[in-house]
C-alpha cells in the first residue's frame, strides 16, 4: 500500500510540475481519445486490446507527460517551434537539434507510427510507440504547440476573465489553452466527447493532410490566437476561440483514428499471432 500510494504522489507532482509544458491538459488529451475511439474499425479495435491490454485510448492519453521527468530527452517530441514570424514549417529551421536529428513532434509522429505497422518490433515497442502516438496526434493539434515565440505562449502572462490564477497556477497563454477554455465550458469529459460528435456531423468534418499540414494548420491559428503579456482573455475571445478548440480537438480524434486504422487495422492481430507462433 504504501509503494501505491508513494507511486501515486510521484505521478501528482510530475503532472503538476509539468502543467506549462502538455499541449490540451489531462481532459483535453482524453478528450481526443475517447473522440478517436469511436472512429476506429473492429480490426484497429481488437488491435488496441491486444497491445494496451485492455485499456482505452483516453486512458493512456498523458502517459507520454507523466514519463518527462525519468526521461528529459522526450520533452521536445511534444512541440514544433516555428516562429511567429514564419508562414510554414521548416524541418533544418524547427525541427533540427544541435546534432541535426530531427526532434520535435512533427518527426516524431512519422518515427513511431512506421513501429505500428512492423508485426516483427516486441510488443513493448508497439504499445509505446502507440501511447506516444495518442498523446503526440493531441500535441500537434493544439495551436500553441506549433509556435516558437514565448515558449509557446507559456510566457505570456494573462489574465482569465479578470482571474490571475488559472487553477494552481498564474495565467498563461499556453495554459488558458491547454485548460481554462475548456473547463469553462462546464462539459464533463462525456458531454464534451458528445459536444464533439455532433459537431463532426454537423460540420462533415473528416481527417486528412500530413503532419506537416497538421502543424502548419496549427501554426496558422496560433498567429490568429497570439495576445500580448498583461491581455485579459474574456468573452470576446473565449466565443471566438473556443470553436477553434472545438475544431482542433475534434480533427485530432479523427487524424488519430484515421492513422491508427491506417496502421493498425490493415492486419489482424490473429493473424499477427499465428505468424509469430509459425517463427
Amino acid at each position: 500500500m504504501k509503494l501505491v500510494i508513494s507511486e501515486l504522489l510521484c505521478l501528482t507532482v510530475v503532472l503538476f510540475s509539468e502543467h506549462n509544458a502538455s499541449a490540451w491538459g489531462q481532459k483535453g488529451h482524453r478528450i481526443v481519445g475517447a473522440v478517436a475511439a469511436k472512429h476506429l474499425n473492429e480490426t484497429t479495435k481488437r488491435s488496441i486490446q491486444q497491445l494496451l491490454q485492455n485499456k482505452s485510448l483516453a486512458s493512456v492519453a498523458v502517459w507520454a507527460d507523466t514519463i518527462k521527468k525519468a526521461r528529459p530527452e522526450t520533452k521536445p517530441w511534444h512541440y514544433v517551434d516555428i516562429p511567429n514570424s514564419a508562414d510554414s514549417y521548416s524541418e533544418a529551421r524547427d525541427c533540427e537539434d544541435e546534432h541535426q536529428e530531427l526532434d520535435c513532434v512533427v518527426a516524431k509522429i512519422d518515427e513511431f507510427t512506421p513501429v505500428l505497422t512492423d508485426r516483427s518490433a516486441a510488443p513493448e515497442d508497439r504499445q509505446e510507440a502507440l501511447k506516444f502516438l495518442v498523446h503526440f496526434v493531441g500535441d500537434i493539434n493544439q495551436p500553441l504547440h506549433a509556435i516558437k515565440d514565448a515558449r509557446g505562449g507559456n510566457d505570456i502572462d494573462v489574465t482569465f476573465f479578470g482571474e490571475s490564477k488559472c487553477g494552481r497556477f498564474d495565467c498563461n497563454l499556453h495554459g488558458v489553452w491547454d485548460d481554462s477554455m475548456i473547463e469553462h465550458t462546464g462539459l464533463t469529459q462525456a458531454q464534451y466527447v458528445s459536444h464533439l460528435e455532433k459537431l463532426i456531423t454537423d460540420e462533415g468534418l473528416t481527417a486528412d493532410g500530413t503532419t506537416v499540414d497538421w502543424a502548419n494548420q496549427s501554426h496558422k491559428l496560433a498567429q490568429a490566437a497570439w495576445v500580448t503579456s498583461g491581455t485579459d482573455i474574456g468573452q470576446t475571445y473565449y466565443d471566438a476561440q473556443i470553436k477553434v478548440v472545438d475544431h482542433q480537438l475534434a480533427i485530432a480524434g479523427l487524424r488519430l483514428a484515421k492513422l491508427l486504422n491506417d496502421t493498425l487495422g490493415t492486419t489482424s492481430p490473429r493473424n499477427f499471432r499465428r505468424r509469430r507462433e509459425r517463427q
